[in-house]
């Protein structure tokens, strides 16, 4: 008696769980990753970076600035729309106005060109790219942005979210033009 006790709970304890992984729950959980600073979001981060024309040190202040932007991003899901296999996840996302910033740094840069010459004076790209990314490690203003996220059901009855667009992608760093 008790083994069957046990195997209906083992079943009704799988059902439960698939039942209640919803799109809504893969695209927290895919947020949370932001949030907790994954080893996966590590990694996504380490490789942007090395993409980077950067030196050494602003390579590890551009990190810093993004895994702040990470670690401080707010969301709230906001709409679900399920068709069939297919599912739409709408979501409000507060993250720092790195967008913001960066239009003041190159509008500043543009004024006051002669504070980014080297001792020849020729314009030193890495003397701006210091500035720039220090103002963006101090930048305390947010927006908001609605990121939609589209799911497809897997064979398994499993949600999987498609890759996010650039779009998205630029909005979850905070370098979206709006």
């Amino acid at each position: 008696m008790k083994k069957i006790i046990v195997l209906l709970i083992t079943i009704m304890s799988l059902f439960g769980c698939n039942l209640s992984a919803t799109p809504s729950n893969e695209v927290e959980k895919y947020l949370d990753n932001f949030n907790n600073l994954t080893d996966e979001v590590l990694m996504d981060v380490d490789s942007k970076i090395s993409l980077e024309n950067l030196s050494v040190e602003n390579k590890e202040v551009y990190k810093r600035v993004l895994l702040r932007q990470y670690e401080n991003m707010k969301y709230d899901i906001i709409d679900e729309n399920i068709e069939g296999n297919s599912a739409i996840v709408k979501a409000n996302i507060t993250v720092y106005d790195y967008y913001k910033t960066e239009d003041i740094t190159s509008t500043y840069m543009m004024e006051h060109t002669n504070d980014f010459n080297d001792s020849y004076g020729m314009f030193n790209n890495e003397l701006y790219n210091s500035y720039r990314l220090g103002e963006l490690l101090k930048t305390n203003d947010t927006t908001t942005y609605e990121v939609t996220f589209n799911l497809k059901k897997d064979d398994n009855g499993n949600w999987i979210m498609a890759s996010p667009s650039r779009e998205t992608l630029e909005k979850l760093n905070g370098f979206y033009m709006s």
